[in-house]
């Protein structure tokens, strides 16, 4: 956050002194636009996934998804079902997968899951993913037209914090 703060202030500084004595000559000139980052602005981590998988996703000439949420009902209880009963898998404690999740939540047409643990932040979840050729490819499908995302943390779990991403074909 400091950083944040700091690279804000910077910003504003530079803004005041361009108003105050202009450009070469004394001409006025226009204050840069700031640089702020997608994920940085996102108010939750849902948001700043969205962000972070859209840009990855345009990266690769697809379509951005939007939030949904069913997907997002599903992946959250995923997401506590793992973090309280400590343990990190596709299968649900109860036996059901991802599409009998998003099903139970009335979405019609699931597509993929990712989850994830141990990572407290959108970014590091992000990364996790992109490292891995299965996340990655669900990531990056263009069929996709929607996504669900769930995070719960226990601190007596083996990980912590866990992460579910859902993804639907737009039902």
């Amino acid at each position: 956050m400091r950083s944040i703060v700091r690279a804000a202030s910077t910003a504003a500084l530079g803004t005041l002194a361009l108003s105050l004595l202009g450009g070469p000559g004394g001409v006025p000139v226009a204050p840069p636009a700031p640089a702020v980052s997608l994920v940085a602005a996102a108010s939750s981590p849902a948001q700043q996934l969205l962000a972070l998988v859209n840009a990855e996703r345009a990266k690769a000439g697809c379509q951005p998804v939007g939030l949904e949420s069913r997907l997002s009902a599903a992946a959250a209880k995923h997401s506590q079902d793992m973090a309280q009963r400590n343990f990190f898998d596709h299968v649900g404690r109860d036996g059901s997968n991802f599409v009998v999740r998003t099903e139970r939540e009335g979405y019609p047409d699931p597509r993929s899951e990712n989850i994830a643990a141990g990572s407290t932040t959108a970014q590091g979840t992000m990364e996790q993913w992109m490292a891995s050729a299965g996340h990655r490819r669900n990531i990056l499908d263009c069929s996709a037209k929607e996504m669900g995302v769930g995070v719960a943390s226990a601190d007596d779990s083996r990980f912590g914090t866990y992460w579910t991403q859902e993804f639907g074909l737009g039902g």
